[in-house]
This record gives structure tokens, sequence and C-alpha cells, in this order.
């Protein structure tokens, strides 16, 4: 019973997430969580104000805290692999670990700035930007720090580095810096802006974004030679970005904003992150799973790219594979589209589930929408394909369908009775929409060289291709069955 119980709790989990889009995590602490970074999707850190480092082994479900021997302000945490790490903070604070964060050592700045943001690019070289034009530079893990010229006496507030020798720093004044021989020299590059530049982020020597105040978000094609302003559509500071690909990217800021990128930003779409809390930090893996965290303790986290699904919980049965004797169907996977109510009814989404022996699936959809008309339609590897009898709508992201329950719940009550269930109708082997000659001669055909497995002419789903799926096809071909479409 317990382990029922706690497999059922993780489905509703699973199931919310999905329904939410962004959804919420707690580390059990009001305190602002100022960073949050994963190198998988399970071990990740966050850093915060008072001191505080927590770690994550389960993809932020839970946290526990870590011992960071400074009340000091953290700003950042970076982290190479799952051992070695480093975070900066106020008044010149650096610590290190190489066993994950179970210990944490402080390290020698020789600056008494706030720094800001820390990148490394192996185990042994980072740099640190920080308060007064400050970047360090470490080859030997942070073991030694050096200073770097900047050139500026603005706050930098965040520094990327693509190689050992190609890095960017942004802060203050619209200041954006490059180097492309490992910090031995920084020159200016144009941002257009003098507002507040705050977060740089390259996936390859030239493509890149930065974002800043009132809602800028800057790209680059060309290593940063030349910046244009994307549009966001919001006026609020964005403060972090991340992207994965040259396409696809996520930013996030002030007043719980979530952006979000499939385009390299010439789109941003404003994503619901059921928040109000200003967003310092943003860290994604890849297209699906990113997190986010700031003001009092919030942290959000997607599995879905911030994607809001649509979930259809559906009921029906397969007549080949259903038993009435016993109520119970042999599982399989089924199809499910929804297609528009008008002509030529076009699909508009689709998925994929597996059944359970009831007949129950749970299917989820990225394109539909709340309170619009759709068809849902049932294709399974053998059978006819059915409709349902009328155009259907999601509700608050909702909705639910049976189909056994009369075969008016079908286009042109198109089912079979199966005891006191509705089914499907099998025997549609090559899926052209009616049962016939064709299906039962390729059935024949592989009943006759004894084919077994996951096979079309397996219409009862017993693994083989025998004469029970003979019989069934026969009796539908017989009767002229066939798809009924609107």
């Amino acid at each position: 019973m317990n382990i029922l119980i706690v497999f059922v709790l993780i489905l509703i989990s699973f199931n919310t997430a999905l329904t939410q889009g962004w959804y919420s995590l707690s580390n059990g602490l009001n305190n602002t969580v100022t960073e949050i970074y994963f190198v998988n999707e399970n071990t990740g850190w966050l850093s915060g104000n008072n001191g505080l480092v927590m770690k994550s082994t389960n993809g932020g479900t839970n946290w526990t805290q870590q011992s960071s021997n400074t009340f000091s302000t953290l700003w950042a945490v970076y982290f190479t692999d799952e051992n070695n790490g480093w975070i900066s903070g106020s008044s010149g604070v650096i610590l290190s670990t190489t066993n994950g964060g179970a210990n944490w050592n402080s390290q020698n700045s020789g600056a008494f700035s706030d720094l800001w943001y820390v990148h490394f690019i192996n185990a042994s070289t980072g740099w640190i930007s920080g308060s007064n034009g400050v970047i360090l530079k470490s080859t030997d893990g942070g073991v030694n720090w050096n200073p770097q010229t900047s050139w500026t006496a603005q706050v930098l507030y965040s520094v990327f580095f693509i190689n050992e020798m190609t890095g960017w720093v942004t802060g203050n004044g619209g200041v954006i810096q490059k180097t492309t021989n490992g910090g031995t020299n920084w020159f200016s590059q144009t941002s257009g802006t003098s507002s507040l530049l705050h977060c740089v982020n390259f996936i390859d020597p030239a493509i890149g974004w930065i974002t800043g105040f009132n809602g800028i978000i800057l790209s680059t094609t060309n290593g940063g030679a030349n910046w244009t302003f994307q549009n966001t559509g919001t006026g609020v500071f964005i403060r972090s970005v991340d992207f994965v690909n040259s396409l696809t990217g996520f930013a996030a800021g002030d007043n719980g904003t979530i952006l979000a990128t499939t385009n390299g930003g010439a789109d941003w779409l404003n994503q619901n992150s059921n928040a109000s809390s200003h967003f310092y930090s943003l860290v994604s893996l890849n297209s699906m799973t990113a997190w986010t965290s700031g003001e009092n303790g919030v942290i959000r986290k997607t599995n879905t790219g911030g994607n809001v699904f649509k979930h259809l919980d559906l009921t029906l049965l397969v007549e080949g594979f259903y038993n009435e004797s016993e109520n119970n169907m042999t599982a399989d996977t089924i199809s499910v589209y929804l297609r528009n109510s008008f002509t030529p009814y076009n699909k508009v989404d689709s998925g994929k589930s597996l059944t359970d022996s009831l007949g129950n699936i749970s299917v989820y959809f990225s394109n539909a929408l709340n309170n619009v008309n759709y068809f849902i339609t049932i294709n399974h590897r053998n059978s006819i394909e059915t409709w349902s009898s009328s155009a259907l709508m999601f509700i608050s992201d909702e909705l639910d369908y049976d189909f056994t329950i009369s075969s008016a719940n079908a286009y042109g009550n198109n089912m079979i009775l199966k005891g006191i269930r509705w089914a499907i109708y099998s025997g549609d082997v090559n899926q052209d929409g009616t049962t016939d000659l064709t299906d039962l001669t390729l059935i024949d055909n592989d009943a006759g060289n004894f084919l077994t497995g996951y096979i079309s002419t397996d219409v009862n789903g017993d693994g083989f291709a025998d004469i029970s799926d003979l019989g069934i096809t026969d009796n539908n071909s017989f009767n002229f069955v066939g798809a009924v479409l609107p």
C-alpha cells in the first residue's frame, strides 16, 4: 500500500508539472536565492544571502544546506562538474569545493569589492567579475587569483567565456568588454545603450545575448561586433538569460517574468511563472528543462520548456484486445489526434500513450487551446480510425472523454458492443480505413509464416498471427466495417 501511495503521488506530481509549465519548488527557507545552477537533471546548487549554500540531488525537489563558513551574501555559484565548484560574494568572498560542496574552502581574491559572477571553462581556468571594474582570473582552480585590467570602473555584473581565449563582461552604463586572449587585453564593444547590462550568454564565439534594465535583450551573430535590440514585450529588468542552442533560450527577471524563445530571440514569449517576486538567476539544461530563482526563496522549474500542456483523460477499448468476461484489455499504444472542428478537419496536435487494462490513457498536448472545439481521433495499429461524435473543448487545460459508455460517443455510432462496454472495431491491419480481403490476406500470410511479436496482424494482442485474428477480421469484413468520418 505504501509503495502504491508513493507511486500515485509521483504520478500526480508529474502530471501537475506538465500542466503547469513552470512549477514551484521549495528549499524550506525564505532567503533570497541569488543564483541557481545545475550540472545535470539531478545535481544542482543554490546560493543566497547570509552565506546560504544548498545542494539538491533530485532535480530541486529536496535541498540540503551546506556550510559556507560565512554570513556574506553569496552572489553566484558555478560548477564544471558534480565535484568542482566556486562561489563569489560580497566584499571579495570566493569559496571553492572539490567534493560537490561537502567542504567549502575560502580562497584569497585580493579584492574587497562585491564579486558578482564567476565562470569557469574547466576545473582549472576561470574568471570573476565585480564592482569597480574588477576582473580576476585563475588558471589553477582558484588557488591564485590575478587581477586583469578592464579599463572601466563600472560594476561588472557578468562574465562569460566560450573558450580559454574569448570572453565578455557586462555591467553598468551599457558596458560590454571583450577579450580574445584570455583577458590579457580587454576592449570595449558598442552596446547602443547606457542602461545597466546584467547577464551575458554565448553558445559559440559568434552568437550571444545580453540582458538588462527596461526589458533589454541584446543579440549578436558576429561575436559582439554588432549588437541588436530584441523585442521582449516587457519593460522590467531582465536579470538572467541562458540558451541551449542558437534558437532555444530562456530569460528571467523582475515581477516573476520568464521569457522563452525558439527562434534565437526574434520572438520572446512571456510564460506564466505563477510568481510575482523578482527572479535573479536562470539555468537551462536543454529545451525542456530549466530552473529559475529569486526573492523570498522563490524557485521555479519546468520540464516542458515552460509550455502549459493540455491534459486529455481518455477511455477506450480495442475490440480484439478486450475480454468482456473479465473486463480486461491487453495494454497497447494508442495514437490520439486533435483536429479542427471545421472542414478540412486539419490535425492540430497529436499524442501517444499506453492504455491500462481498463482502457484508460492520459495524453498531453502542447498546441491545443482552451475553449476551442476539437474532434478527437483515435488510431491503433490494427483498428478502425474512430472519431469522437462531436467536437469537444479543453476547460482549464483539462478534458475527459469516454468512448466506452455509448456507441453515440463515436462519430456515426461506429463501435461494437462487447459485454456492456463499447469498443472500436479491430481488423484494419493495413490502416486504409476498412476491414477487407487485403487485411485477411496479410494475416493469413503472417500466420502461415508463424510470425510473432509486436506485429500489425496480431489483431487480438496475444503476440501471434493466427486463426483467431482471422476470425475477428473476417466478421468485420463481412459487415463492411470501415471508418466513418465527418
